[in-house]
């Protein structure tokens, strides 16, 4: 069961599609007695764009990046939940820029030294929500989900995703499709027994 999840919604557009799916997703979880907190990569106050690759979280004896800003506690937090979500939307064929400044943040959730790499990541299990509007093969949306994949293998896990294509930026229309909530709070209930 995950208990505690955690989404992180990677969208610059603060009611835009991604938004409105992670909402979804949060509402189907809750319905199966999850706690589920929502944190916006976008309006984190932040001191560096991402990782600057000084290394101080390699030399610290914790589990954390020395940079002291809002996305370090977040970041810091994640060993704290069941299930880290990352919702993005596709940007030119990956991931938003807000989302991937605070996943480079997660280098310092690692130490790596005598090739071993050490984390405190055993308990957490990670997910995806993307949306496009393109179609699911040329979006750049499977690259996006392979990303997730990719960290997840490195730490030992496998992943689950909602991909979510061809959303126009009419997010009124968005929010009268039945069909893609139902979709989305059934992923959330997904999320919460998994």
């Amino acid at each position: 069961m995950s208990e505690k999840i955690l989404i992180i919604n990677g969208s610059p557009r603060k009611n835009g599609n991604t938004a409105i799916v992670s909402g979804w997703v949060k509402e189907g979880a809750e319905a199966e007695g999850a706690s589920v907190k929502i944190v916006d990569a976008a309006r984190l106050k932040y001191k560096t764009a991402g990782c600057c690759s000084c290394y101080g979280c390699q030399v610290s004896q914790q589990f954390r990046c020395v940079i002291l800003d809002e996305a370090t506690d977040v970041v810091a937090s994640f060993p704290d939940y069941d299930l880290v979500v990352f919702a993005s939307p596709v940007y030119f064929f990956g991931l938003s820029a807000q989302i991937k400044m605070l996943m480079d943040r997660m280098f310092s959730l690692f130490k790596f030294s005598g090739g071993k790499t050490i984390h405190n990541l055993q308990k957490v299990n990670f997910a995806l929500i993307s949306t496009c509007g393109g179609d699911l093969h040329d979006s750049g949306v499977e690259l996006v989900d392979e990303t997730i994949k990719k960290i997840t293998h490195f730490i030992g896990k496998t992943h689950k995703s909602l991909l979510i294509p061809s959303l126009v930026p009419a997010f009124e229309e968005t929010e009268k499709k039945e069909d893609l909530k139902a979709k989305a709070m059934d992923f959330g209930k997904k999320l919460a027994k998994w």
